[in-house]
């Protein structure tokens, strides 16, 4: 099988100094798989080519890890919709947990969700999103979602009060139209309702 040489950079944090840096290329470096590992102290930043066959994103965190630093990482949790069964959720897990830049993606059907690890200088939020859209799903951020939850209920508030002034407001019109039928003449309807100004101060509101 031929090797799939990719490239991807992991930040790393608990440098000190050069001899932290060099320490860590050189056990990358002495990976089978590796084809060229190089650290920036400066950045705190570690560019990795490597065979894909061989290694992933998951090898080179436990080795920095075992060399006694540590990866900076990210956890979101998405809201996924549109799965059906627990293939979607493998489905959607698999296509994750391939990602550059994603070390662990667990999806939860029952939840309806995605709880996603990963390194924030190769993979964001929206790439993540936009890999679950292209496998046939929805997702959102769950910190979106409650804030869209909370939105459209402050929206459907206002739309009840709206409703209601609106109400308030019209009620007196149609009291004045409907008492100008023959068959509810009987209805008792007070003058001042015909008066055309009065109409327009009732109306008005209701326009705006």
């Amino acid at each position: 099988m031929s090797s799939q040489i990719k490239e991807t950079s992991i930040q790393i944090s608990g440098m000190t100094c050069a001899a932290c840096a060099n320490r860590i290329e050189k056990g990358l470096n002495k990976m089978e798989g590796v084809e060229e590992a190089t650290v920036n102290l400066a950045l705190e930043k570690s560019v990795i080519k490597y065979d894909s066959e061989k290694l992933n994103n998951q090898d080179f965190e436990r080795k920095i890890q075992d060399l006694g630093y540590d990866v900076v990482k990210e956890k979101k949790e998405f809201a996924i919709t549109g799965m059906t069964c627990a293939a979607c959720a493998t489905r959607i897990e698999k296509g994750l947990n391939k990602m550059d830049g994603v070390s662990m993606a667990n999806v939860n059907l029952a939840l309806e969700s995605a709880t996603v690890e990963y390194d924030p200088s190769e993979a964001s939020p929206m790439d993540i999103i936009q890999r679950v859209e292209k496998l046939g799903y929805g997702a959102i951020i769950k910190e979106d979602k409650m804030e869209s939850v909370n939105f459209r209920q402050k929206e459907i508030q206002k739309q009840k009060n709206t409703f209601i002034f609106s109400v308030i407001f019209s009620f007196p019109l149609l009291w004045a139209m409907v008492s100008h039928f023959s068959f509810t003449s009987f209805i008792y309807m007070p003058d001042f309702l015909m008066n055309p100004w009065v109409q327009m101060a009732f109306a008005t509101p209701c326009n705006f």
